[in-house]
């Protein structure tokens, strides 16, 4: 890396970096505009709503009883903030309802905080930024970071992106040992994916971002990578991966 540039990266960024440096490029760097895809905004709303209900729960504890009202209340909230199709609404209704069935059939965990941004120096030139969409505190004290699914395909979902969340936890408070992490799968009933982080797991991810952040600097071709998710590109329309044949 160039003396005193700094690297601002995230765990999205270096996904879309590993799946295709050309489309990196043209996103985090010509910050070219996006398309409105209808998965994202089902994801966005989803999102949106259940940062608004477990919020509320945490300023206004109610009975279980009390749940469905305030889900609905934060759908009718949420859905103020985007454009959605008829469709696209009943389908995140119906993964909220899901939800609400999960939390019957479980109990609701206590939930520290909601959206949580975060920003910190991995080094003096590599800047992490993002958010996390819920932090719990379990029963035995140790913190849980959940983040929120719409994916249909789940085999894709790897640690690393709640990894690079734990970071963030092990700054904010340097004495944890340990702590647990979650996807949430909406698309799956509810169902959750679930890992465990140790010390020596958040040190192997420190050593991966630099190791990204590295090769993010030092990248001077930007290739796309062609495959058959190009067609779901934003920037598919101005990329040379629709004239490549074979794929």
């Amino acid at each position: 890396m160039e003396d005193n540039k700094i690297i601002k990266i995230s765990a999205s960024s270096i996904k879309t970096f590993t799946q295709c440096p050309r489309k990196y490029k043209f996103n985090y760097l010509d910050h070219l505009p996006r398309k409105e895809w209808n998965h994202l905004t089902l994801g966005n709303l989803c999102h949106k709503t259940l940062e608004i209900f477990h919020h509320s729960l945490i300023i206004n504890p109610v009975p279980k009883n009390e749940f469905g009202k305030i889900m609905g209340d934060s759908f009718q909230e949420a859905r103020k903030e985007f454009t959605a199709t008829k469709e696209i609404e009943e389908e995140a209704f119906l993964l909220l309802k899901n939800y609400l069935l999960m939390l019957e059939q479980k109990s609701l965990p206590k939930v520290k905080d909601v959206e949580v941004p975060f920003e910190f120096y991995l080094d003096e030139r590599v800047f992490i930024r993002g958010f996390i969409d819920r932090i719990d505190v379990l029963e035995d004290g140790r913190f849980h970071i959940v983040d929120y699914k719409t994916t249909k395909n789940t085999k894709y979902l790897e640690p690393f992106q709640l990894g690079v969340y734990g970071l963030w936890l092990r700054k904010d408070n340097p004495n944890i040992k340990s702590f647990d992490a979650s996807y949430v799968l909406l698309r799956h009933k509810s169902s959750t994916k679930e890992y465990s982080f140790s010390q020596k797991d958040l040190d192997n991810i420190h050593k991966e971002l630099l190791m990204y952040a590295n090769q993010i600097d030092n990248e001077v071709d930007w290739k796309t990578n062609p495959s058959p998710l190009c067609r779901y590109c934003d920037f598919y329309e101005i990329c040379d991966a629709q004239n490549i044949k074979g794929w």
